[in-house]
């Protein structure tokens, strides 16, 4: 009877000690899985906050372009403006270039030989 009553305390044992273990190894799985959670979340949020400062970047870097862009536009309708009124003054009047270094030189070439 003594080996009878042994035996069934040490399957009585052997099941409070699985059920024991089961419920303390699924807490620290638990655990274990609630930090890799927080981790990865906290992962996440700084690639989300890199992610957001560089398109930040990017768009400063397409308003600074399209700023330039337009400055270069402006100078060039200016100037295509200049350029043609320039060219209209020229075509209807015989005028001499302004600011020009070389027009002393250029007007000695074209001159007119005098008729003979």
């Amino acid at each position: 009877m003594e080996w009878a009553l042994t035996f069934a305390a040490f399957v009585i044992g052997s099941v409070f000690g699985y059920v024991g273990h089961s419920v303390l190894s699924r807490n620290s799985k638990d655990k274990s899985q609630n930090k890799q959670l927080e981790q990865t979340q906290l992962e996440l949020s700084q690639y989300k906050q890199e992610v957001s400062d560089h398109c930040d970047e990017h768009d400063k870097q397409l308003a600074e372009l399209t700023s330039l862009i337009n400055k270069v536009n402006q100078k060039w309708h200016t100037s295509a403006n200049i350029l043609t009124s320039a060219a209209s003054d020229t075509a209807s009047s015989e005028a001499e270039p302004i600011d020009n270094n070389c027009a002393s030189l250029d007007s000695a070439y074209t001159k007119k030989a005098p008729s003979v």
